[in-house]
Parts: C-alpha cells; sequence; structure tokens
C-alpha cells in the first residue's frame, strides 16, 4: 500500500483543461467521496488551485489506483481519458512526498516561492480530515509537507521578495496600462484572492470598486481598502468605469461574458480595459479577448510574462532540504508497511504459548495463582526475547531495500495473513 499523486498543472495543462477538471471548495466532499469508493483508493486528499488538479490517495495497487484516479478526472470533467492523459502527470511513494513537499514550499508555483499554496495545502488537508477520506497515511504525509514548507521558508531565501499570483497578474496588467495612477480597479470577489488584490492597489488606483455575491463581505473589503460596493447586477457599468479588472471567485461558469464587455466598451471606445483573471474555472468568457481594447489576462496569460524559472542557490537549498524530507517520509511508510507482519507475528506466537499452556493444563493443575502468574511471566518473556531481534531486523530490512520482500517471506512461513 503505498502513495500515489496523480494531477496537471499550469506547466502540463491549459487553463481551459485545469477548469475542467477543476474541484471548486464547495464539492470537494463529493470528490472526496467519489475517490475513496473506489477499488483502489483507502484514503484521498484533493487539491485544486488556480495553477494545479491534483489528487494523493493512499492505494492498494499501483496500476489500479492510477486508473481510478483517471476515471475519476474523467467521470469529473466529462471529457474521455484520451482528451487530458497526456497532460497529467503521476508520482508514486517517495517522488510522490517529493513532490507535495516541493508544492506546498511554493518551489512548484509559477511564482516560485509564494506563500498562498501553503495555506491551500493546509485547507485540502483540513477538509478531507473532516470529510474522513485521510487517514494515518496521507495525515502524516501532508503534516509533514506543511512542517518541510514552514521550514523551507525559514532556513532558505525561497520566500524573498516573492510574489503571488495576484502580484503576477498586476505585473502583467501594467505592461498594459503602464501605471495605475488616476486609474478605477474592480475586485470581482471578495475571498482571499480578491482582499489580497485589493490591498494591493490600495493606494496605488485613484477608486476601487468591490462586487461580491455576498454583500456583507464586499462590504467589509470595501471598508478595508477605503472601497466602494458594487452590485454583480450592475457590473456593466463597473466595467464602462473601470480601466483594471481583477476577478476570482468560485463560480462554475464565467460571470464576465463577452456580450456584457461589449456593451461597457461601447460606453467608453476610447479607453482600454484590462481583464485580469485568477480564477479556475475562469470567470471571464475567453470571447472577451474578442472586443476591440479589451485584454484579457488568464492564468496561460499571466504565465508567458511570468519568470518561472527555478534557479539559484537558495532553491536548490529548498530542494535538498525537501529531498531529504522525502526520504525520510519513505523510510518511515516502510517500517509501518511491515508493521502489520510484525504485528501479526507476535499475535501467532501468543495464540501458539496460550494454547500450548492450555494443553498442558492436566499437568499444571497443582500450581497456585502465583506460580501461574511466574509460568505466564516467564513463557511471555521468552517470546518476546525471541521475536525481538527480528522484529528490528525486518524493518531495517525494509527501510533499507525499499520493499517488503522479507515481510512477505515471513508471511508465507508462518502463514499469517496479509
Amino acid at each position: 500500500m503505498s502513495v500515489l499523486v496523480l494531477g496537471l498543472n499550469y506547466k502540463t495543462a491549459p487553463v481551459g483543461l485545469l477548469e475542467r477538471v477543476a474541484v471548486p471548495t464547495e464539492q470537494l466532499p463529493k470528490a472526496l467521496h467519489s475517490l475513496c469508493k473506489r477499488d483502489h483508493v483507502l484514503e484521498a486528499v484533493v487539491l485544486s488551485t488556480c495553477n494545479r488538479v491534483e489528487v494523493y490517495v493512499h492505494a492498494t495497487r499501483f496500476h489500479g489506483a492510477v486508473a481510478d484516479v483517471r476515471n475519476f478526472f474523467s467521470e469529473w470533467s466529462g471529457l474521455p481519458p484520451e482528451d487530458f492523459v497526456d497532460a497529467t502527470y503521476d508520482h508514486f511513494d517517495e517522488r510522490a512526498a517529493a513532490h507535495l513537499f516541493a508544492v506546498a514550499s511554493g518551489l512548484e508555483s509559477m511564482v516560485v516561492g509564494e506563500r498562498q499554496i501553503h495555506l491551500q495545502v493546509k485547507q485540502a488537508f483540513q477538509v478531507a480530515e473532516t470529510e474522513h477520506s485521510c487517514g494515518r497515511l496521507l495525515q502524516n504525509l501532508f503534516r509533514q509537507a506543511l512542517h518541510v514548507a514552514r521550514r523551507a521558508r525559514a532556513e532558505t531565501g525561497i520566500s524573498e521578495g516573492a510574489a503571488s499570483m495576484v502580484d503576477a497578474g498586476l505585473d502583467a496588467a501594467t505592461q498594459v496600462l503602464e501605471d495605475l495612477r488616476g486609474r478605477t480597479v474592480l475586485i470581482v470577489g471578495a475571498g482571499k484572492m480578491g482582499g489580497m488584490a485589493a490591498g494591493r492597489v490600495r493606494g496605488a488606483a485613484d477608486t476601487i470598486l468591490i462586487a461580491n455575491r455576498s454583500a456583507e463581505k464586499a462590504r467589509r473589503l470595501a471598508e478595508r481598502v477605503d472601497g466602494s460596493i458594487l452590485d454583480l447586477g450592475q457590473l456593466t457599468d463597473g466595467l464602462a468605469t473601470a480601466d483594471l479588472v481583477l476577478t476570482s471567485t468560485g463560480a462554475p461558469a464565467p460571470v464576465i461574458d463577452q456580450d456584457i464587455v461589449a456593451a461597457a466598451m461601447m460606453r467608453r471606445p476610447d479607453r482600454p480595459l484590462v481583464l485580469v483573471d485568477l480564477a479556475v474555472p475562469r470567470d471571464v468568457d475567453p470571447g472577451c479577448s474578442f472586443v476591440p481594447g479589451v485584454t484579457v489576462l488568464d492564468v496561460d496569460a499571466i504565465r508567458t510574462v511570468t519568470d518561472t524559472g527555478q534557479t539559484g542557490d537558495e532553491v536548490a537549498k529548498a530542494r535538498e532540504l525537501v529531498n531529504d524530507a522525502a526520504s525520510r517520509f519513505a523510510a518511515w511508510r516502510r517500517s509501518v508497511q511491515v508493521g502489520p507482519t510484525i504485528a501479526a507475528l507476535r499475535a501467532r506466537a501468543e495464540e501458539v504459548r496460550a494454547a500450548e499452556i492450555e494443553r498442558l493444563g492436566g499437568r499444571l493443575s497443582d500450581l497456585d495463582d502465583r506460580q501461574r502468574e511466574a509460568l505466564d511471566s516467564l513463557t511471555k518473556g521468552i517470546i518476546n526475547t525471541l521475536l525481538h531481534e527480528p522484529s528490528v531486523r525486518l524493518k531495517a530490512i525494509a527501510d533499507a531495500r525499499g520493499d517488503d520482500t522479507h515481510a512477505a517471506a515471513v508471511r508465507e512461513l508462518f502463514d499469517l495473513p496479509e
């Protein structure tokens, strides 16, 4: 039984494919339950962000679990496997651990060292725990990932000056608008990304408008950044006024379509409009890019203008830390893997001991309680002493050789359960 991760990210798949397989937060419980019902999946965690959709599972069989997760993606997205299989990647055991540790540390992010991914990994783990889809193996894996991410940021310089996707989107936007002085910025979505975006443009833009499904969240954010509230029903008015729109909602379909953008541009034909879409699934209909004067910057577009190179001494240090932690996790997993065999062997020995005392009951009938306690202690001590060294060596061999071949031999010799 091992760890498997199968997923897609901004490096392997366009945003159009990512949004088809994306799992919105409110649908995570449904996705986790679907995964855990499959034949080769014992535990599952789903990490779905604007840059990646990954499924981590405790698998009983590698190939069977790969097929299970691919079938999940197919059912979830409504796409046949051949439409996305070339865009997926999979990692197993130690490589799966190293991948998650690198993801949580920001080493696999579009903006290397970005901090938001740590929170996203933590939230994915918390949902899995709440839904009871996460047991001992994945709990240990994700706790280690969060610990490694904190160490990577504390012990290396990967986070120094690190930006977020919001910063990358703003940088891309300023290549079109030059700067935000005298500009109006419309923030659609008052969640974490929207709040971050509003905080970034505060003091730089002349006017900030906040539009959100929850009026109360919009009001709180507007108060925090000295902005104004815009009703979602007045998006056309907001688009006609704004120079820059940053949007990141959890909507399953675009909230800004080509028709309302075209209508807004009719009212401001001589002013360009930049739409920065940080959501997956996308908030902005791709057709909006065909409206004259409109620039749409989605995750794919932002990637083309973002430096995603992962070089430098600090990144190398973080990679070394990640790989060391992954090796330790793999050693722990191997020792745990032989644990049931050792427990079964000790249980079998105890059965034999108890049966022999029962068989000799007639000969031992003259023993008093104190003598029976001494006999029990003596025979149990013999078993513990006899099995101690084989148990230690079995764990050490599994750790050193990376398999449970010797444990399998013990199960065969003593007719122990799998």
